[in-house]
Parts: C-alpha cells; structure tokens; sequence
C-alpha cells in the first residue's frame, strides 16, 4: 500500500514547481507565438481580401474601358467605312464623267472621220468604177 509520508509533499511542490516553470518557460511563449501568428494570418487574410476587392474593381474598369475602346473602333471603323464609299462613289462618278466626254469626243472624231472617207469615197467612186469595169471587161472604159 502507499505511505503518506513528507516525499508526498515535496513531489506535490515539485510537480506544481515544475507546471509553473514550464508554464513561464515554454507553454506562455509557444500560446503567444501561436497568438502571434494568428493575428498575422488574420491580418493576411484581411490584407488579402481588401486586394482581391480592388482587384475585382480595377478588372471591372479594364473590362468598361475595353467595352468603350471596342465601341469606338466599330464606329471609327464604320466612319472610314462610308467615308471610302463615299470617297469611291464620288471618284466614280468623276471617272464616269471623263469616260463620258472622252467617248463623246471619240465619237465626234469617228463621225468626222467617216464623213471624210465617205467624201473621199463619193469622189474616188466614179474613177474606182471605171476601173473595175475595165478591169472586168478587159478593155478601157472612157
């Protein structure tokens, strides 16, 4: 059976001795370590969320500028679009016009021309006759 005896109470002091060394010396440290730590992660985590909000609001701006830059690229685009039609329209209608006084002229010259042959012809005609027929006959034709 146990004694009770006077080591009784010394191994009681001690053991308390030694919960409140370890408890001065290691456990105190280590909780406010601990402590420590998880207010840093706390911080972190608080850090963290804050960028991940400005974040989501700076990708929301870049996606608004990118909307409005894009919309103003269809519409410049569309600009030069009818811009080109128009500058084409108008460059062939001026070339239309030019064709048209150019063929006017060529006709001119054409109809000047046939009307110069025909009166060439008319006179060269009766002597081109003459010719022909005694040419066909075999003998002069006066």
């Amino acid at each position: 059976m146990i004694e009770l005896d006077w080591t009784l109470y010394v191994q009681i002091i001690n053991a308390l001795v030694l919960v409140y060394l370890l408890n001065l010396v290691l456990y105190r440290p280590i909780r406010n370590i601990l402590k420590e730590r998880q207010a840093r992660l706390d911080a972190d985590a608080a850090a963290l969320a804050q960028l991940a909000e400005q974040s989501q609001g700076i990708v929301g701006e870049i996606q608004e500028n990118l909307t409005a830059a894009r919309r103003q690229g269809v519409a410049e685009k569309e600009g030069l679009r009818q811009e080109g039609a128009q500058a084409e329209a108008s460059l062939l209608e001026k070339v239309k016009q030019e064709v048209d006084k150019e063929w006017a002229r060529v006709e001119k010259k054409i109809k000047e021309d046939m009307d110069k042959a025909r009166k060439t012809l008319k006179g060269q005609a009766q002597s081109f006759a003459q010719v022909m027929a005694a040419k066909i006959l075999g003998r002069e034709i006066s």
